[in-house]
């Protein structure tokens, strides 16, 4: 099956994602073949929802946090269908950057941007694969709970 038939099999697709009002940059730069995309949230169209705001070890279980990193990476994934049109024109997914918005005694970020790298082992499986930094913060923009930003390698 197509990168773009199992992106598009998911259940429950949010609508694409927006850049926030006010905001003073851009969703995603293509220079050659590299796609690079800016940092983005566990949002539903414009909204939040509500398990997904907070702190991982205070307010959200790694569960919860892993859930949020899974909608982050659809998000992503909605972004670059608007770059290239079509998941099928990547080659593979270069690099994750991931913050986790928690508590100084938190230790589990890996588990929690892990919600987005087996999403995006699952749509594009061994193109998948990719570097990644999981990084702990003391809080994100609007109190989400996690931001991912990600390069991709287009065909």
């Amino acid at each position: 099956m197509s990168y773009e038939k199992k992106f598009l099999a998911l259940k429950d697709l949010p609508p694409q994602p927006a850049v926030p009002k006010g905001a003073n940059f851009i969703q995603y730069r293509r220079t050659g073949k590299l796609l690079t995309l800016s940092g983005y949230g566990p949002l539903k169209g414009a909204i939040i929802p509500p398990q997904y705001k907070g702190k991982l070890g205070k307010d959200l279980t790694t569960k919860q946090g892993y859930n949020a990193a899974r909608l982050t990476a659809i998000n992503l994934l909605l972004i670059t269908r608007s770059a290239i049109k079509s998941l099928d024109k990547v080659d593979y997914i270069l690099n994750v950057e991931g913050f986790v918005n928690c508590t100084d005694s938190f230790t589990d970020q890996p588990s929690v941007i892990n919600g987005c790298s087996d999403l995006l082992v699952e749509i594009f499986g061994k193109q998948g694969h990719h570097t990644r930094s999981a990084i702990g913060v003391n809080t994100l923009a609007f109190d989400i709970s996690v931001e991912i930003g990600m390069s991709l390698v287009i065909k």
